[in-house]
């Protein structure tokens, strides 16, 4: 199931009852770039959606939790995937209904030139990961690595993360995290 950001986002906004200008007033923007992003007209940063889901009281898995609850299965399939572009960043998460589990998995498929900008996890959230092809330079609570197949990483709590493919071959990753969604 691909969601579309945008429409997803005013969806949200027009339910809150809040204007793009008000909304755009709470996660310094501005009103023309939240156009845009409800437009599909641009992508957000990871950053800049979290500060606009922020603004509206919403989590991100609140955000990609487009369905209600089905009765839980052990079993998933590729229909049974939540899929989200923003811009030349692809995430794939395990399920798209609430989980039976605080865990989630995600795949993540980083084109040439991304960059997730500086972001973080809520305090009470850790994440792991693995990289599964290509390389991809990432910067955890100010220190770099470049990470290559095969290697990984962890983010505690609140640290600062950011995810930046300057290489020229598309990098895919995986990670588990505990926020209810990515």
């Amino acid at each position: 199931m691909e969601i579309s950001v945008g429409k997803r986002l005013r969806e949200l906004r027009e339910r809150s009852g809040l204007s793009q200008r008000e909304v755009a007033r709470r996660a310094s923007q501005s009103p023309g770039a939240v156009s845009a992003i409800e437009l599909d007209k641009v992508s957000p940063s990871v950053a800049t959606l979290k500060r606009l889901l922020e603004s509206l009281g919403v989590s991100l898995g609140e955000f990609f939790s487009t369905e209600p609850a089905t009765a839980p299965s052990a079993f998933f399939s590729p229909q049974d995937m939540t899929d989200v572009s923003l811009g030349p960043i692809h995430y794939r998460q395990l399920g798209r209904a609430p989980l039976p589990t605080p865990l989630r998995l995600v795949h993540v498929v980083v084109d040439p030139g991304s960059d997730t900008g500086l972001v973080a996890n809520r305090p009470d959230t850790d994440e792991i990961g693995y990289v599964l092809t290509g390389q991809i330079d990432v910067t955890i609570g100010g220190e770099n690595h470049v990470l290559g197949a095969g290697c990984g990483y962890v983010v505690k709590g609140a640290q600062q993360q950011r995810f930046r493919n300057r290489f020229s071959r598309r990098c895919e990753y995986i990670f588990v995290t505990s926020q209810p969604g990515f």
